[in-house]
């Protein structure tokens, strides 16, 4: 029998020992002596309670991730603050009155396409990408099997269009104590602008451009522009401060 709670881990401990002494120094609540635990046992730890239906919920709204969960009829059962605003955008994506989802542009592949991968996701537990058009570009969102309990469900997951959300850049220009204008210049590359095109709707110089472009690099610790956009998507995700309201429905949906 060892005391645990006194020593922190030492190097004469069998390793699930050191992991049993790391956790409870850790969590300061575990029992003050349990039995030494032998070679290639488990390490205890205590259950972690399954978080609740509002809980989940809330994890999903505060994700910049569009998440749409629907049927394999294309009926929408529960969508993200991110996909919310995504179907009332609705330039790649939307949804009717009856709470079907629906393809802006008349695009009669696209739509055979989308309701086979939501029957395969149902029926058949496949996974698909769907590519769909965007005005003039294209975003893909996946098409992945969700079972809740007895029901059989699609989920779709929205593609990004640019590489990190507004708030998480707002935020690292400002832990990056960033210019006004050294901000915008990033939010512009991230859209995928050249400093040319900046430098022409702001009316000022291409030289001021790159100077603020290369203090930009060197606050932000890379030698390229085309490096801001792997900083970008290394970002964390962070959904909107402000939730978009609740889908409404002639018809209620089955869940």
């Amino acid at each position: 029998m060892q005391d645990l709670l006194s020593p922190l881990p030492t190097a004469s401990d069998e390793p699930a020992t050191r992991a049993a002494r790391a956790l409870t120094y850790l969590r300061g609540d575990a029992p003050a002596v349990v039995q030494d635990l032998p070679r290639g046992a488990a390490c205890p730890v205590a259950a972690v309670p399954a978080l609740d239906a509002s809980a989940l919920t809330e994890v999903l709204e505060a994700m910049d991730v569009g998440v749409i969960v629907c049927g394999e009829d294309g009926r929408v059962v529960h969508a993200n603050d991110a996909g919310r605003r995504e179907l009332r955008r609705g330039q790649s994506l939307g949804v009717d009155a009856a709470g079907l989802i629906t393809l802006p542009a008349v695009d009669t592949q696209a739509m055979l396409r989308l309701w086979n991968a939501l029957r395969g996701a149902v029926r058949a537990g496949r996974r698909e990408l769907i590519p769909l058009r965007d005005g003039p570009r294209m975003m893909t969102l996946s098409v992945l099997p969700l079972a809740a309990g007895e029901d059989r469900l699609a989920m779709l997951l929205l593609g990004r269009r640019q590489p990190a959300p507004d708030l998480a850049v707002a935020m690292l220009a400002r832990q990056a104590s960033l210019t006004e204008a050294e901000a915008g210049v990033l939010h512009a590359l991230l859209s995928g602008a050249r400093l040319e095109e900046v430098a022409a709707q702001r009316g000022t110089k291409i030289s001021t451009l790159r100077t603020q472009a290369a203090s930009l690099r060197a606050k932000l610790g890379v030698k390229r522009l085309e490096d801001l956009v792997r900083v970008a998507g290394e970002l964390p995700p962070m959904g909107q401060a402000l939730r978009s309201p609740p889908l409404s429905f002639a018809v209620t949906p089955y869940m």
